[in-house]
């Protein structure tokens, strides 16, 4: 009798993977308006979500079938029009004063690195008397530490994989562009539970640079900042001062690279392991000695978040000239530099790790963040056993 029942399970299962095909044409098929005219944007997003839905369910059947010799890795991303993540797992965070306390949490995350090494090691040297935080899940790994660098600058770094594209997010105050409201990081972070988080480029503070948000152009450039374009996979796209010119060349790029959104701030510091950092630019005082923020992608859905502040005795902060050979001798392979001063920001787990500039939040129109993508319903235990933080 139970082996007839499992002869049943697994006929189902066959049948379902039979008709996945099928399904999948159909719903293609529907979600282009029953024609192939469609574009890109009204086609690939439903599809894509309707892929994962049923690659889930039936990861969630063949897991009920311990017999069966197949097993599925359940796919979590975010659809482009959530505003709020799914709220990190408190049980995912973790803090301790000894690295070697992370080594654990390296190895849960080993198949979501997939083989990339991180910047993070436990045997780096810290900041004197100061922690390491981690945050795991089965869709996201983040380290977030501070270091000397030279003889007294203080940076902090917040390192982040995570499993699909869409956990690497913006968010402007109150969701709107044209908002006059702005909020301390620390609350624009909470409102859309990121699990870290960093200052964005503050665009409502000055006129220039060029405003793509949620796949639309709100703001041209005027040719005179470096722009940085995030497309749906999670790449950066640096594109120079006066190389576009004109609103409608602009969301010709953002057509052909499948653009979310733009950072315009810069400049450009590292470009495919190139130094291009500039003597002279126009915004940031970059050849004074000013707290600084970057963000900087490390590979494949894999970002380094930094700044650079005014911390005990360590006063050093720096020049964009410093902050570059910082990162070169990390082998970082694209930085862009992000409003810096009292803006230059980081949170982890909702509260401010680094040390602003005055030992106060500067109220501010947008964030970069990461999040979660694993529902509150489908927890399980993570990593964080040295103690929470």
């Amino acid at each position: 009798m139970k082996r007839g029942k499992r002869a049943v399970h697994v006929a189902a299962v066959l049948c379902v993977l039979l008709c996945l095909p099928l399904l999948f044409v159909l719903v293609r098929y529907v979600g282009a308006g029953g024609g192939a005219a469609a574009g890109r944007s009204s086609v690939s997003a439903p599809v894509a979500a309707f892929e994962r839905q049923l690659n889930n369910r039936l990861a969630d059947a063949l897991a009920r079938l311990p017999q069966f010799p197949v097993t599925i890795r359940k796919v979590y991303a975010l659809s482009e029009d959530t505003v709020v993540a799914p709220k990190p797992n408190p049980a995912g965070y973790g803090l301790s004063w000894n690295g070697a306390d992370t080594q654990p949490i390296l190895a849960a995350a080993e198949r979501l690195l997939d083989g990339e090494t991180l910047l993070w090691q436990p045997e780096l040297e810290r900041m004197p008397g100061t922690p390491v935080r981690w945050y795991r899940d089965e869709s996201i790994v983040a380290f977030a530490w501070k270091e000397v660098v030279g003889a007294d600058a203080a940076y902090t770094f917040t390192e982040v994989k995570v499993a699909h594209p869409s956990q690497f997010r913006r968010y402007l105050a109150d969701n709107s562009f044209a908002s006059p409201i702005q909020y301390p990081p620390s609350q624009l972070a909470g409102t859309v539970q990121a699990v870290c988080a960093m200052n964005g480029d503050f665009y409502k503070f000055r006129s220039m640079g060029t405003v793509v948000y949620n796949r639309r152009l709100y703001r041209m450039d005027d040719g005179r900042l470096d722009t940085c374009y995030v497309d749906a996979g999670g790449d950066f796209h640096f594109v120079r001062a006066g190389a576009q010119t004109t609103a409608e060349e602009v969301r010709g790029y953002l057509e052909e690279n499948d653009i979310l959104f733009s950072l315009a701030f810069g400049p450009v510091l590292i470009e495919n392991g190139v130094d291009v950092c500039p003597e002279r630019y126009p915004v940031g005082e970059v050849d004074k000695s000013y707290s600084r923020a970057c963000v900087c992608q490390l590979g494949p859905c894999h970002y380094l978040f930094v700044t650079v502040n005014f911390e005990g005795p360590y006063a050093g902060v720096g020049t964009i000239r410093s902050l570059t050979d910082a990162l070169l001798a990390r082998g970082v392979p694209m930085a862009y530099c992000l409003d810096g001063g009292q803006t230059s920001t980081m949170l982890f787990g909702g509260t401010v790790f680094n040390h602003v500039d005055w030992g106060t939040e500067r109220a501010v129109s947008d964030i970069i963040y990461c999040a979660t993508a694993i529902p509150e319903a489908e927890w399980s235990g993570a990593g964080g056993e040295a103690g929470h933080g």
